[in-house]
């Protein structure tokens, strides 16, 4: 069976650099959100796929809690990019102020699956 298990790390590399360049400039560029929407669409074609591999071995457990969690956050946190570039003002500080903890919710999520990888 193929691993797709590099797809969430291709991911986590895209979220992370969108998440700190953006809090490092402390201003979200179009690129950002660019990026981060391709990190989103990797993330989430990687969940499905590995959700259909895992067929009956799928359960509810504190991993695939906090990855559909995650997941959901981190599409919310997607749609407040793409509002914050359209509509600007608070809507960026606020965005500045929650990514780091969207980010950490998905790093929880990621790293709770490493065990369940091999």
């Amino acid at each position: 069976m193929p691993s797709f298990e590099f797809l969430f790390v291709i991911a986590l590399v895209f979220y992370t650099l969108v998440v700190w360049v953006h809090k490092i400039k402390n201003r979200l560029e179009l690129w950002m959100v660019v990026v981060f929407g391709i990190a989103l669409a990797i993330d989430t074609v990687a969940t499905v796929i590995v959700c259909v591999l895992a067929n009956q071995l799928w359960a509810w457990n504190p991993h695939t809690i906090t990855g559909f969690a995650s997941l959901v956050i981190m599409a919310t946190h997607f749609v407040w990019a793409v509002e914050t570039k359209i509509w600007k003002g608070d809507w960026e500080m606020y965005f500045h102020r929650y990514s780091p903890y969207a980010w950490f919710l998905w790093l929880v999520a990621f790293f709770s699956g490493i065990p369940l990888a091999g």
